[in-house]
C-alpha cells in the first residue's frame, strides 16, 4: 500500500476529521499526532478520520493513547478502534455479517434480510458508511476495502481461532467443507431421521 507524504496524510485526515483540508486549530496538534501514528496509510487516515469526526478534545486524546500502545505494523489494530467504538452489538453484527457475506451485494437486499432477522439495518448500514468501514458503490453494492474485510473476518475468527465451528460466522469454504464433513454434530444428524 502506497504510503502518502506528510501533508498529503493531513490534508486527507482532515477532510474526513474535519470536512475540510486542514484540521480546526484547538485540533492541529492532536491531528498532526494521529496522522503520524497512522504511517502515512490512506485507509487508516479514512477510518480514524470519520470516526474522530464531531468527537471532542476528550475523545481525541482517548484514541491517540489507544493508538500509542499498537506497533507501527499492525494497520489493523488501528482501524480496530473504529469497529470497537460503534454503539451496540447491532451494529457490530451488521459489519461483520457483510465482511462475511454481503461484499458485493445489493444494500436494498442486504437492508431488508438484515431488518428481517431484527438488525435495523438501515441506520446500522448509514453508521457504518459513516464510518468508513462500508462504502456503497454506484450500482447500491456493498464494498469495503480488503484490510477492512480481513480485519473483519479476523475478528469472528478470535473467537474460537482452534475450533472454527464455534465462531459465530464461517467465511472460508475450508473450515465450512472441515466442519462439514468431520464434525460429529453434523455427520451425525441424517442418521438419527
Amino acid at each position: 500500500m502506497k504510503e502518502l507524504e506528510e501533508n498529503e496524510s493531513l490534508e486527507l485526515f482532515s477532510w474526513y476529521a474535519f470536512r475540510q483540508p486542514i484540521p480546526m486549530k484547538k485540533f492541529n496538534k492532536l491531528s498532526r499526532n494521529v496522522v503520524a501514528y497512522c504511517g502515512g496509510l490512506p485507509l487508516a487516515l479514512e477510518v480514524l478520520g470519520s470516526y474522530l469526526f464531531e468527537r471532542t478534545k476528550e475523545e481525541w486524546i482517548t484514541v491517540l493513547s489507544k493508538l500509542k500502545r499498537i506497533p507501527n505494523d499492525q494497520v489493523q489494530q488501528k482501524m480496530r478502534i473504529s469497529y470497537d467504538a460503534l454503539m451496540d452489538d447491532t451494529e457490530k453484527d451488521i459489519f461483520l455479517d457483510i465482511c462475511c457475506f454481503f461484499i458485493g451485494k445489493d444494500r436494498a437486499y442486504v437492508t431488508e434480510l438484515l431488518n428481517g432477522c431484527g438488525f435495523h439495518a438501515d441506520i446500522g448500514i448509514a453508521v457504518l458508511v459513516e464510518r468508513s468501514l462500508v462504502k456503497i458503490e454506484k450500482n447500491n453494492k456493498l464494498v469495503m476495502h480488503d484490510l477492512i474485510r480481513d480485519m473483519g473476518r479476523e475478528i469472528v475468527r478470535e473467537s474460537s481461532p482452534r475450533e472454527p465451528g464455534k465462531c459465530s460466522r464461517l467465511s472460508f469454504h475450508e473450515d465450512v467443507r472441515h466442519i462439514l464433513t468431520t464434525c460429529k454434530n453434523f455427520n451425525n444428524s441424517d442418521k438419527k431421521k
